[in-house]
């Protein structure tokens, strides 16, 4: 059995109050608590605030997709925004010494921590992330 699940967001920050009500409704169809219910709503919450900062630039005519599909053994999330796009290979590692100090910067680092795997598409306007269940 698949479930799917969507959510449209405005660019701007107020959104992110959105995420965990999106995140509820994902647990109330597979039963996620504790860590892994943290993960999500980390992962999500890092990857909607990319879109509506550096993808869309909280350009309100554009907005941000959210997407999970459920089956029994995967929760893949995808977030999709409406700006240029941008190389995901060109993110400095925040970890290495001469970042560890910058203000920004780990989003993407976060995601590839908390996630089984990520990945882009979309010349970088579209994030896939998937956790095993």
């Amino acid at each position: 059995m698949e479930n799917h699940l969507s959510l449209k967001l405005n660019s701007t920050l107020d959104e992110l109050d959105r995420i965990e009500t999106f995140v509820n409704e994902i647990g109330s169809l597979i039963g996620i608590k504790g860590d892994l219910r943290h993960h999500i709503m980390l992962v999500l919450t890092e990857a909607v605030t990319n879109a509506i900062l550096h993808g869309n630039k909280q350009n309100k005519s554009k907005s941000v997709e959210l997407e999970a599909k459920i089956t029994p053994r995967r929760l893949i999330l995808s977030v999709q925004d409406e700006g240029d796009g941008f190389d995901p290979e060109s993110i400095p590692n925040p970890i290495e010494k001469e970042n560890l100090l910058k203000s920004s910067g780990r989003g993407i680092w976060l995601i590839h921590e908390f996630a089984d795997k990520v990945s882009f598409s979309d010349n970088g306007r579209k994030i896939t992330i998937e956790f095993k269940l």
